[in-house]
């Protein structure tokens, strides 16, 4: 594989947008063939998607209310990495939070929200994970719990479209080699 393609050339950026540890920012590039084009990036602190097993291979999802596609989802249990906190920390804090479960955590790897966003993804896998606590979301979450077996997640929900996270689960399987 060749690597001939050149990096843009940033020339300015101006906020446009910033509230809720998320922005959106103007930015002017110089393209390699010398035109110049602007383009509107979302920059975002880096997140935690975990995807939760017990040990009977049941799988522990969040349902709930998502204002961007305005429909209820289900997503893995995570959230942003707070300054400060490693990201196998935040996993597990949003997993408690989010579901009332712990379990053991591992990364399975990192990827990127899109092409427009400089927001790292990192997923992780949770095994063993049991119900030690009541969910305690945050003020604006309303959260439905929902454990569904292994097969099921995999065949419906996961390949459905109902879902968000879905690269998070798609790297924290293979990782369990589930896939």
């Amino acid at each position: 594989m060749t690597t001939d393609i050149a990096a843009w050339r940033e020339l300015e950026r101006t906020a446009v947008f910033s509230r809720f540890g998320r922005s959106v920012d103007r930015v002017g590039f110089e393209l390699p063939d010398g035109a110049r084009e602007e383009f509107y990036l979302k920059r975002e602190r880096p997140a935690a998607a975990v995807l939760a097993l017990t040990a009977d291979r049941q799988v522990v999802l969040a349902r709930q209310y998502r204002p961007g596609p305005a429909r209820v989802l289900y997503e893995l249990p995570g959230g942003i990495v707070e300054p400060g906190e490693r990201a196998a920390e935040a996993a597990a804090r949003e997993l408690l939070e989010e579901t009332g479960y712990q379990g053991e955590i591992h990364l399975a790897g990192p990827y990127w929200q899109d092409a427009y966003s400089d927001a790292l993804r990192l997923a992780f896998c949770a095994t063993d994970c049991v119900k030690v606590a009541e969910p305690a979301p945050e003020r604006t979450e309303f959260i439905e719990v929902v454990t569904l077996p292994l097969p099921e997640f995999r065949a419906t929900v996961l390949r459905s479209g109902a879902m968000t996270d879905t690269a998070a689960a798609y790297l924290a399987l293979d990782h369990l080699h589930l896939l």
